[in-house]
C-alpha cells in the first residue's frame, strides 16, 4: 500500500477494481461515475467522494461499511473536511 490517506485509499480502491478484473470502461458503465471522476479517485489524483468510494466497493463486491469508515479515516489522515452527508449516508445513519 501507498503512504498518505487519499493515495492508500485510492490504491486499495484501484486493486479491489483489478481483482474482479474490470476496465475503467466497464466500472464507469456499472458504477454511473465518469471515467476520469473513476481514474482521479483510483490513481489519488483527487480525493474520491464518498458516493465514488460506495460504488465503486458496491460494484467490486466489497464492504461498503468497511470503504466507508477507511473514507473517513483517510479524510482524518488528510486533514479534509468532510462534507454534509450525501444521500447515500441519508439512507444508512438514522436521523
Amino acid at each position: 500500500m501507498a503512504t498518505g490517506g487519499k493515495t492508500e485509499l485510492g490504491v486499495d480502491l484501484d486493486e479491489l477494481r483489478l481483482l474482479v478484473g474490470l476496465s475503467y470502461r466497464e466500472l464507469a458503465r456499472r458504477t454511473g461515475c465518469a471515467r476520469s471522476t473513476l481514474h482521479d479517485a483510483l490513481t489519488g489524483r483527487r480525493f474520491p467522494r464518498l458516493d465514488t468510494v460506495l460504488a465503486i466497493a458496491r460494484v467490486c463486491g466489497g464492504d461498503t461499511t468497511r470503504w466507508r469508515l477507511r473514507w473517513v479515516a483517510a479524510c482524518k489522515r488528510s486533514h479534509l473536511p468532510r462534507t454534509a452527508p450525501t444521500m447515500s449516508l441519508q439512507s444508512t445513519n438514522p436521523s
